[in-house]
């Protein structure tokens, strides 16, 4: 099974938050044990950096990166990738953007807990919340 997984999932999991914490940790560990393939975009990368940065520190930073580079397929983004997603009819370029992504590495689904992107419907990917993930992951 492959899958995408959204900056927030991952960012439950590294910045301790709650609601998500249980769920994100779950799917990390799935990954981390080689139960499913999952991807990142380039960007998120570099945004989970940033983010780490400011709420924690730089050393903090370069360790979860490190990690991140070590357990995920990381999808590259380029011009043209920005260019299909800005047209699409979403009102959320990052997830415009993921969504693209997705879809040029053939993921099953995209997991995420944004609200706004479940709330999507124009791909051929699936959106899913964490929990529900877990739930179809457990039952296939």
């Amino acid at each position: 099974m492959n899958v995408m997984i959204d900056t927030n999932v991952i960012l439950d999991d590294i910045l301790d938050r709650v609601p998500g914490l249980d769920t994100a940790r779950e799917i990390n560990r799935l990954v981390i044990d080689g139960q499913i393939d999952a991807c990142i975009t380039a960007n998120c990368v570099t945004d989970i950096f940033y983010i780490v940065t400011r709420n924690r520190d730089k050393y903090i930073a370069r360790r979860v990166t490190r990690n991140i580079l070590k357990t995920f397929q990381i999808i590259s983004v380029d011009g043209d990738d920005c260019e299909t997603a800005i047209d699409l009819p979403m009102s959320d370029f990052e997830d415009a953007l993921v969504l693209v992504c997705a879809e040029k590495a053939k993921v099953d689904y995209i997991i995420t807990n944004d609200k706004d992107f479940l709330s999507e419907d124009c791909s051929n990917v699936i959106l899913i919340s964490p929990a529900d993930f877990l739930l179809r992951f457990q039952n296939e």
